[in-house]
C-alpha cells in the first residue's frame, strides 16, 4: 500500500479496511519550503473513511485531507496543465530505500527523497467536489 513505508500511517490504517489506491485525488497543493530540501503535498482521499472517529460523523465530515511531507530531496520536477489540480499518486521505496513520488495528471511530479512522513490526517466538509 501507498502508506505502508511512510512514518505516521497509524491513523490511516485505523480509518480504512483497505486504504484506497491514490487514483484521481484532488490535489490541494504542492508545497516546497526550506529552500527545497522539504516538500508537502496536500491531498483529499478519493473517498471517505469506512472508519471515521465519532467526532468526524458528528460534525457530518464528508472527506479526509491528508499531508505528505518529504524530507532530504534528491530529485524534483514539477509541472501543472490545468488550474485544477487532480492526479494519481504513486508512493514507492526503490533500492536504496528512497522514497520516489510521482503524480500523473493535471499535475505531474516526480520527487525522490529520504524520508517520507505523514504529517496529518483530518477530516472536513467539502462543498467542492
Amino acid at each position: 500500500m501507498w502508506y505502508s513505508d511512510l512514518e505516521g500511517n497509524r491513523f490511516i490504517s485505523t480509518l480504512y479496511k483497505e486504504a484506497p489506491s491514490l487514483l484521481d485525488v484532488r490535489i490541494v497543493a504542492v508545497k516546497i519550503e526550506d529552500e527545497g530540501k522539504k516538500v508537502s503535498i496536500n491531498f483529499n482521499m478519493p473517498k471517505f473513511a469506512d472508519n471515521p472517529p465519532e467526532k468526524w460523523e458528528q460534525l457530518n465530515y464528508n472527506t479526509v485531507f491528508v499531508q505528505l511531507d518529504f524530507f532530504d530531496i534528491q530529485e524534483l520536477t514539477l509541472k501543472s496543465s490545468n488550474d485544477k489540480y487532480r492526479g494519481d499518486i504513486h508512493i514507492e521505496l526503490d533500492k536504496d530505500g528512497k522514497f520516489n513520488i510521482n503524480i500523473s495528471g493535471s499535475v505531474s511530479m516526480n520527487l525522490k527523497a529520504d524520508y517520507g512522513i505523514i504529517q496529518s490526517v483530518s477530516g472536513y466538509i467539502d462543498t467542492i467536489e
